[in-house]
C-alpha cells in the first residue's frame, strides 16, 4: 500500500531551519541541492525547500511512496468529483508525480523510496495535521485513493486515518483556522525535555495547547512548527 514518507517545507533559509531540526530532534542531513536540504529520522524525510516569498513558507505538501502509480491514477479517475489526473514531474525534484487532494493539499507520488538516513533517530516524525471544511471527504479521498484506514474520529467531526505508520488528522475547520496543511508532530519520550531544547536552540516556549485540540499521536507527541 501507499506509504505517506515525506513532508516538504518551503523556508526562507532551508539551512537555518535543517540547524534546527538537528540540534533539537536529531534529524540527520541526507542530502541538499539547489538550495534544498532534506533531513530524516531514519524512516521519514522532510524536504526543507527554498522559498523567496516569506508569504509562501510552511508547510507544502505530503509525499507517498507506491509502486502502483496505475492503481492510484485508476481509483483516482473513479472518483465522483475527480478533476484530474496525475501530474508529471521532473526527475530532480525527488517527486515523480504530483495531485491534489479535494481540497487542494498538494500530494508528491515517488515509485522508488525517499531517501533517509541510515540509522533510526530518537524522535520520529508520526503525526500530520491538516484543516478542511469537510474531514469525511477527505477521510474518502485518502482512504479509497491512498489505501489509507481510517482509526479514529473524534465528536467534532475529526477523522484520524493511517498507513499503518504515520498518522493523518484531517481535523475539522474552525472560520479562525484556514485550510491546508497546519503542524506536524514528533514522538517524545518528553514534552519537557524537548521544549527544554527548543528554547536552547533560540525559540521560545509557545502558549499552552487548547484543551479542544486532541495529541492525535499519544500523549507523547511535541508538534514541530516550521520557522525560517
Amino acid at each position: 500500500m501507499p506509504q505517506l514518507r515525506r513532508l516538504a517545507i518551503s523556508a526562507e533559509d532551508p539551512a537555518k531551519l535543517s540547524a534546527f531540526y538537528q540540534e533539537v530532534f536529531e534529524l540527520d542531513q541526507i542530502g541538499e541541492a539547489g538550495g534544498a536540504v532534506f533531513l530524516s529520522d531514519g524512516t521519514f524525510n522532510l524536504a526543507l525547500l527554498p522559498e523567496t516569498n516569506s508569504a509562501a513558507t510552511g508547510l507544502k505538501g505530503l509525499g507517498f511512496e507506491t509502486a502502483r502509480l496505475e492503481s492510484i491514477r485508476m481509483k483516482l479517475a473513479r472518483m465522483a468529483d475527480a478533476e484530474q489526473s496525475l501530474v508529471e514531474r521532473g526527475a530532480n525534484t525527488g517527486i515523480e508525480y504530483e495531485m491534489r487532494d479535494p481540497d487542494g493539499n498538494l500530494i508528491g507520488l515517488c515509485e522508488r523510496a525517499f531517501d533517509v538516513s541510515f540509522r533510526q533517530g530518537p524522535v520520529p516524525i508520526r503525526h500530520i495535521a491538516l484543516y478542511t471544511p469537510n474531514p469525511q471527504r477527505l477521510a474518502d479521498f485518502y482512504c479509497q485513493v491512498l489505501d489509507m484506514k481510517e482509526v479514529e474520529r473524534t465528536d467534532r467531526s475529526s477523522i484520524f486515518v493511517s498507513d499503518s505508520y504515520l498518522n493523518l488528522a484531517l481535523l475539522y475547520q474552525r472560520k479562525e483556522e484556514p485550510i491546508g496543511l497546519n503542524h506536524f508532530g514528533f514522538h517524545v519520550k518528553s514534552n519537557e525535555e524537548m521544549q527544554t531544547r527548543a528554547e536552547k536552540a533560540g525559540v521560545r516556549r509557545g502558549a499552552a495547547r487548547p484543551d479542544r485540540r486532541r495529541r492525535a499521536a499519544g500523549p507523547n507527541t511535541f508538534c514541530g512548527v516550521p520557522r525560517s
